[in-house]
């Protein structure tokens, strides 16, 4: 039980760190600097400054991401940790967690933190990347935008979360039927 949770948080944060990857891709190709994302939820939370609220919008995104897996993976492990072994119906399963995490915790937090923020989001991106913020126009319609668009990383997320924490549970299954080939030699 106690393993779903361990394996979970890992995977999570490995599924967490990938999809950083993909929005700073996606940053770049909107013409944004690299932490845009993240420091809107910074600035949200109510940093001072584009950098600050970056790192701190960094951090909470990997720890939620953590967190998350955590408790998916221990409701995996807890209600059919025999089918997740199979890393198809692993990644099916993972799909489904990263739709309910988009629904359940990411629509909210756009509604009711980011969007009430959106002057003063509006503010600090306007006088650190004046160029960017003019290209951004309605505030609100951008940050709606990218809201429906996270669904896209919502389901990679679970995709990588769920083949991750399969590989984990495949390996605890082999050491535990194979203890002998469990260890290196």
């Amino acid at each position: 039980m106690k393993n779903g949770a361990k394996y979970g948080a890992i995977a999570g944060l490995i599924a967490t760190w990938s999809i950083s990857t993909a929005i700073a891709a996606s940053e770049l190709e909107l013409g944004l600097p690299i932490g845009a994302f993240y420091a809107v939820m910074g600035v949200s939370l109510g940093a001072g400054d584009f950098g600050s609220a970056a790192y701190l919008g960094f951090g909470l995104h990997l720890l939620t991401g953590a967190l998350l897996g955590a408790i998916i993976g221990l409701v995996m492990c807890r209600f059919a940790m025999m089918k997740f072994l199979n890393p198809y119906r692993a990644v099916v399963a993972g799909i489904g967690a990263g739709v309910v995490v988009w629904l359940v915790l990411f629509l909210p937090v756009t509604a009711l933190l980011v969007q009430p923020s959106m002057a003063r989001i509006s503010f600090l991106l306007a006088e650190s990347m004046p160029l960017q913020s003019a290209a951004l126009g309605n505030a609100n319609q951008f940050v709606w935008g990218i809201a429906l668009s996270a669904i896209a990383f919502h389901l990679v997320w679970g995709a990588i979360f769920g083949y991750v924490a399969s590989a984990f549970l495949r390996i605890r299954a082999f050491r535990m039927t194979h203890p002998e080939k469990g260890m290196m030699q």
